[in-house]
């Protein structure tokens, strides 16, 4: 299982979460609404010192920017918004990005949603090329990264039901990663999770993080 520590602004963060087990990193560029979100030439330094170990995240950027983010060769490049199945696979044929796509589910109190219908939306993002989905939570004035936990119970089904590589996310944290993983996810991607404040990661919380994970697979 594969983890991703998100909403990286610094480079001691990034090289801590690294060495502390984790398979790739993420950094917001230029999205507004967030509040991890950096500017591109900041997010540069991160690339570069870090080439292979970062995902970039964007929220309906333009075109410029994209292929601004293209020259960073990110590990992978995650769609939080509205980007349709089809824009998605314009973006593999011009820059070669390796795509994510994130999925937005009620948060945990919903009931009765049919899985049916995410099912169907996940096949028409993996047809179009994008190689992992990101199950996240659902808030009105966030694409992600709200440190609230969507309706895991959907998720779960989703999670045994497709044949997609999908990352669970949404208020995960130390105390409940094992619970998380219990669903079995292709990855966890957390941020809020294990920090002090937005942006800035709490060694004490990473290091109980995957303490919690090692003591799952014993």
């Amino acid at each position: 299982m594969k983890i991703k520590l998100c909403g990286q602004t610094r480079e001691e963060d990034i090289a801590f979460s690294l060495e502390s087990g984790a398979d790739i990193c993420g950094v917001v560029i230029e999205v507004p609404s967030s509040k991890r979100s950096m500017k591109f030439e900041d997010a540069e330094q991160l690339f570069r010192k870090f080439p292979g170990k970062i995902a970039a995240l964007t929220a309906n950027a333009d075109d410029a920017l994209y292929a601004r983010i293209a020259g960073l060769k990110p590990a992978a490049l995650q769609l939080t918004a509205d980007a349709a199945p089809e824009q998605a696979a314009g973006l593999i044929k011009k820059y070669g990005f390796v795509i994510w796509k994130s999925l937005h589910l009620p948060v945990q109190s919903a009931k009765g949603k049919p899985v049916d219908a995410f099912l169907e939306r996940i096949r028409e993002y993996t047809e179009a090329g994008c190689g992992a989905i990101v199950l996240d939570s659902c808030t009105p004035d966030c694409y992600g990264g709200s440190g609230v936990r969507c309706d895991w119970n959907l998720a779960g089904k989703i999670i045994a039901e497709s044949t997609a590589d999908i990352f669970l996310a949404g208020g995960i944290n130390p105390e409940n990663i094992a619970e998380a993983a219990a669903l079995n996810p292709y990855g966890i991607d957390l941020a809020s999770g294990v920090e002090v404040s937005p942006g800035i990661k709490s060694k004490d919380k990473i290091r109980a993080l995957f303490a919690a994970l090692a003591d799952k697979a014993e």
